[in-house]
């Protein structure tokens, strides 16, 4: 029962952010994005808009993914999203963060062939103008 109500709620959330956008629509990111572990010490830049209910990922778009719908949620001291990119023909990418006074936080999972997962991290700022 709870994964329906889940489900729905999702889907609300969805159909939300595509008819009005959502909390953070209408914003662009500057983030730094590095994997995660003890080993990993080089970063790289990366830009994030929230416009129409889509996130558009530079990089993303870049390798050939689609501009997908991204989900936003209230949170107490915040606002937490997802954005899955996965068209069935790339390693699927999930952003998750939370959005709080102009910075931005959280993680990027890239599924691998075999189950194996690539975590990454990231921080940044909210672009201005």
């Amino acid at each position: 029962m709870a994964s329906v109500a889940r489900a729905f709620l999702a889907a609300v959330n969805l159909l939300y952010a595509a008819a009005f956008g959502g909390p953070i629509d209408g914003t662009a990111w500057s983030v730094q994005v590095r994997q995660a572990g003890f080993f990993h010490w080089g970063s790289r830049q990366e830009t994030i808009v929230f416009h129409d209910g889509r996130a558009v990922i530079a990089g993303a778009v870049a390798q050939g993914y689609a501009t997908p719908y991204y989900d936003a949620r209230p949170a107490a001291d915040g606002t937490d999203f997802t954005v899955r990119l996965d068209d069935g023909e790339r390693d699927p990418v999930v952003w998750t963060g939370r959005i709080r006074e102009g910075r931005i936080a959280g993680q990027v999972l890239i599924g691998r062939q075999g189950g194996r997962v690539t975590r990454y991290e990231f921080t940044g700022a909210q672009k201005s103008g």
